[in-house]
């Protein structure tokens, strides 16, 4: 292991992500920070999965030196924090198998092999929210639209926070802008190598959350936060180039129609053929599929194009440009835990050329307002619109269980299913008001 140095920092808290994608964390003070580097520290493997399992109940906590940073913000008593994320291995010192930092390791690695090294890039929606009462997530910030100039800065004020707290973390922040809705936000930070990019993903969210709400307010990453509003979207950038210093974009060909190779045609053809079980690690909440909904503005077909923006699987970047070519997936949403997505990704990129799939034509028109007829004509079947299907879909697809390993995928779909399951003794508001006194 590579040394690294002290951190400039009173406490560091070792980051850890669970199989839900969430941050975990334990805190030791800076003075620990050498014999923990060397000697790592024992978890309980339930705090990963979710759930108790005697058989992965030590596991052991070993900080991945490059990724140290400090914290850009003190805490409230004036104390400085660093941040490193961990690796997580087994009693045997191997890396734990549902580990999702370990599972996306071993992704990349296959694709390496292959002679391909992927790129991810990330647009995360959110909410800029204040505090309404426990019946909702809150009231927007602003009343401001697609990428409006407000008057009112405060919510403002809190992207510039998180902005520049990022690129203090070693960001490059390229913008921020008010999205769709009322208060409803976007950041985005440069793409780089698949691990960079979720754990950046994860400090991203944290950092939002922090932020808002030194100012009063919540950043909420949720799906769908409030019902009368669009949704919180996941866009996914990927690409591949080859391992080689010169990066050789391997998704561009001037000769095609369309600026893609046949490589990148295999691939989307694959990320097609797999999208059941990807919306299974994209969108794996019950909240998720109150914005995966027909007729919303939301991609629910297993389509793609090159211009129409309201499809699920995009070709974007300028031809004239080769390392701009990209697939961008425009279904999944912030719940997803990115080490996952991505690593099923890969695996689906894989498969796709394996098999050498052959990839449709484009629907440059909205898939919703297709009659049944057409749909099938093209070939073009709905993405799950609710989580049990998504997860049988996840369970029963060979390729991506295979990437994510046994272990990870049945703690996604057991996770998922005891959520479905809890949502199903819930009464809501809604049922009071249609059925207490018509039934």
């Amino acid at each position: 292991m590579t040394a690294a140095p002290a951190p400039e920092a009173d406490f560091v808290q070792l980051l850890f992500t669970d199989i839900a994608g969430r941050l975990k964390t334990l805190e030791i003070p800076a003075a620990r920070w050498a014999a923990v580097r060397d000697e790592g520290w024992t978890v309980d493997g339930s705090v990963l999965l979710g759930y108790g399992d005697p058989a992965h109940s030590d596991l052991r906590l070993v900080p991945d030196p490059g990724t140290l940073l400090d914290r850009p913000w003190l805490t409230a008593s004036g104390r400085r924090v660093a941040m490193v994320f961990c690796d997580v291995l087994d009693d045997r010192g191997r890396p734990f198998a549902a580990d999702p930092r370990a599972v996306l390791r071993r992704a990349v690695r296959a694709s390496e092999d292959r002679g391909q090294r992927p790129a991810f890039g990330v647009e995360a929606e959110f909410y800029l929210l204040r505090d309404a009462g426990p019946t909702t997530a809150g009231l927007p910030s602003d009343p401001g639209g697609y990428w409006d100039l407000g008057v009112d800065e405060e919510a403002d004020e809190v992207c510039r926070d998180i902005s520049e707290a990022l690129d203090l973390m070693g960001f490059t922040v390229t913008g921020h802008h008010h999205e769709v809705c009322a208060g409803q936000r976007e950041i985005v930070f440069q793409y780089g190598d698949a691990m960079d990019t979720a754990d950046r993903l994860l400090l991203l969210k944290h950092t939002a959350r922090v932020m808002a709400r030194r100012r009063g307010m919540t950043a909420v990453f949720m799906p769908k936060p409030l019902a009368h509003l669009y949704g919180n979207a996941l866009h996914v950038h990927a690409s591949l180039t080859t391992t080689g210093d010169d990066r050789t974009p391997l998704f561009h060909d001037a000769a095609d129609p369309h600026g893609m190779s046949a490589l990148f045609r295999g691939s989307l053809a694959g990320v097609l053929d797999h999208a059941p079980a990807l919306t299974g690690l994209g969108n794996p909440t019950v909240n998720s599929y109150k914005r995966l909904v027909p007729a919303s503005g939301t991609p629910v077909h297993r389509s793609w194009a090159r211009h129409n923006r309201s499809t699920a699987f995009k070709v974007v970047g300028n031809t004239d440009v080769p390392a701009s070519l990209r697939l961008e997936m425009r279904s999944p949403d912030p719940a997803a835990n990115p080490h996952l997505l991505f690593a099923g990704i890969l695996a689906a990129f894989a498969d796709g050329q394996d098999r050498a799939l052959k990839l449709p034509e484009p629907c440059e028109e909205p898939a919703d307002e297709l009659v049944p007829a057409d749909l099938a004509a093209r070939g073009i079947a709905p993405l799950p619109t609710d989580l049990p299907t998504a997860m049988r879909a996840l369970e029963e697809d060979g390729v991506i269980r295979a990437a994510l390993g046994g272990l990870a995928t049945d703690a996604v779909t057991r996770n998922s299913r005891a959520d479905w399951a809890s949502w199903h003794r819930v009464i809501t508001p809604w049922e009071i008001e249609r059925y207490a006194e018509t039934v």
